[in-house]
């Protein structure tokens, strides 16, 4: 029972005078926590598997595993253990890997021994008793609302397959997130895109940087803001006609296979008055066939976050997924509908409604599969 009450932290440096003077100094800690040491990487690794490890405190430079290497494996396989890294080696983009990799500090040497003791002392103080797995049905958006309504700071590691991405919270406010090269609120859309995978959240973690300034509430609904309160209005009258035209795509989708029939329906849509251009997006945010010009990569991430975001506003209030959303411009619309997999971004002009719109696209799409169906 002591054993695992007893909170204990591990230094990992090859050097091992520094090591020895850490021991020195920081035993006078010993009533807060057990110190241990290790002079190497793979000596670490091997006493973390026999401890329950609070802190580790590694070097970057080691001959056999690197601290970074290090770092990562703590973080997949013990996410609960918090890592300080301290390094001779230090440079904004060593700083930036560690803080990606989700180390709790980085202190750079030659430092005050009394130093990381403030260091070890604050990570031993947000250590916080709970349990690290998996929560069946729980949404990204849901750990984040936790994350903002508890006002807490904490990172938040996300994994789908190969793909990761990282999210930063500090004192409530989501201020930083990364996926790939992408970072802000574009790369916080793209993860809020992600309809499966694994999280890892770890208390405390400081951001590496601070690349979104909006509140929370705003990003978490910013699809929906954009909203035309006009075409809200109109969407009861609309919705017996979109069913049709929603019917009409469906019946392609039957009657030939989706991936040849979509340039032909974007074609079809051309003749249609006011109609500016349209782009299928699969789930990974890829155009698949497009004529719009505004369809670019970090484009296409507006209708795959107000998709997503509205299909949240659906699930709590408690009525059926979204199958279409209008976004309102100064001069123009955009309608986002989904199709299986796929969602059909439309751009409209000022010049034509959407009662107008859809009432002739029926027609065009009606006769496309007469046409079909006829050869």
């Amino acid at each position: 029972m002591a054993e695992a009450e007893t909170k204990k932290v591990l230094v990992v440096d090859d050097e091992e005078t520094l090591t020895w003077s850490m021991t020195k100094t920081l035993s006078r800690d010993r009533a807060t926590y057990q110190l241990l040491t290790a002079n190497s990487g793979t000596e670490a690794l091997r006493i973390i598997e026999k401890h329950s490890l609070n802190v580790v405190v590694t070097d970057i430079k080691m001959p056999d595993i690197s601290g970074l290497d290090l770092l990562s494996t703590i973080r997949d396989k013990y996410p609960w253990i918090k890592v300080i890294i301290m390094t001779a080696y230090g440079s904004p983009e060593v700083q930036k890997e560690a803080s990606e990799r989700g180390s709790f500090q980085y202190i750079e040497k030659p430092f005050e021994i009394d130093d990381i003791r403030t260091l070890i002392l604050q990570a031993l103080e947000e250590t916080q008793e709970g349990f690290v797995g998996q929560v069946l049905d729980l949404q990204l958006v849901d750990i984040i609302q936790i994350g903002c309504l508890g006002r807490l700071t904490m990172s938040i590691d996300i994994t789908r397959g190969a793909e990761k991405g990282l999210i930063y919270i500090k004192n409530g406010d989501i201020v930083h997130a990364q996926v790939g090269s992408v970072q802000g609120e574009e790369a916080l859309y793209t993860l809020l895109r992600w309809k499966g995978g694994r999280f890892v959240s770890q208390m405390g973690t400081t951001p590496p940087k601070q690349t979104i300034d909006a509140r929370w509430e705003q990003l978490l609904m910013e699809g929906m803001k954009r909203t035309d309160d006009a075409a809200l209005k109109k969407q009861g009258s609309d919705s017996g006609l979109m069913d049709e035209i929603e019917g009409a795509f469906e019946d392609l989708g039957k009657e030939i296979q989706v991936k040849d029939t979509l340039g032909d329906i974007l074609e079809a849509l051309r003749v249609v008055r006011g109609y500016r251009g349209g782009a299928w997006i699969n789930e990974q945010g890829k155009i698949v066939e497009s004529d719009l010009i505004e369809a670019t990569e970090q484009n296409v991430a507006i209708p795959l976050a107000s998709h997503t975001l509205g299909s949240l506003l659906a699930r709590i209030l408690g009525t059926d997924v979204v199958e279409r959303i209008t976004l309102g411009r100064k001069r123009e619309q955009w309608v986002i509908l989904r199709h299986a997999d796929l969602l059909l971004w439309i751009d409209l002009t000022e010049r034509i409604t959407g009662d107008e719109f859809y009432s002739a696209a029926r027609k065009v799409l009606e006769k496309k599969i007469t046409m079909k169906r006829s050869t």
